[in-house]
């Protein structure tokens, strides 16, 4: 079952009143880009306010505030089950810790967008491509290949010259898996 944007929004600002703020990297990215009025998936939310491993006691607390139900991601980290009337968001938190890695400059540049009255930052759809053949498991395969199923057909446009770039933010031995595995998918 999916979420609108406004209750995503909502969840999101709840959460910054209680000081867990960050930038959304994952598919959701590219929903919203494609203006999807009910999102699907739960939302990889990168932290910015502070560390989902080690100050966990913030999101604890938030959550009990929220009524949201805690859990863990596969990294370990907290993922909260936050239901706002009829809706409901899974947050899954991240940030640099173990083989999970998101450039500085991907954060500091993600765009703002609006969620039907509320704000979100949200990094760019290519920068989605590059975490996703960065990560190479098999589900970011699949969701490269989708994505570059959503550039053959012409319903999703991306700067091949951003990803090209971009890449650069990534270490040298790194790059060219990540620069095959996107065009092995069709997205450059």
């Amino acid at each position: 079952m999916g979420f609108s944007r406004r209750c995503l929004g909502e969840v999101l600002s709840n959460l910054r009143e209680h000081g867990a703020e960050g930038v959304i990297i994952g598919s959701t990215t590219y929903q919203l880009k494609l203006g999807w009025k009910e999102l699907q998936d739960d939302v990889d939310l990168f932290a910015t306010s502070f560390s989902p491993s080690f100050d966990e006691d913030l999101l604890l607390e938030a959550a009990d505030r929220l009524s949201c139900f805690v859990g863990r991601t596969s990294w370990d980290t907290p993922q909260l089950r936050c239901s706002i009337d009829d809706c409901e968001v899974i947050v899954e938190f991240y940030e640099n810790i173990y083989d999970f890695y998101v450039p500085a400059e991907i954060v500091k540049d993600a765009d703002e967008e609006d969620l039907d009255g509320f704000r979100a930052k949200v990094i760019k759809v290519e920068d989605y491509a590059l975490l996703k053949a960065k990560a190479g498991r098999g589900r970011d395969l699949e969701d490269l290949r989708f994505l570059g199923d959503l550039v053959k057909s012409g319903k999703l446009k991306l700067n091949k010259d951003l990803i090209r770039d971009r890449v650069a933010l990534f270490d040298p031995e790194d790059r060219g898996f990540i620069l095959r595995r996107l065009h092995e998918s069709g997205i450059i």
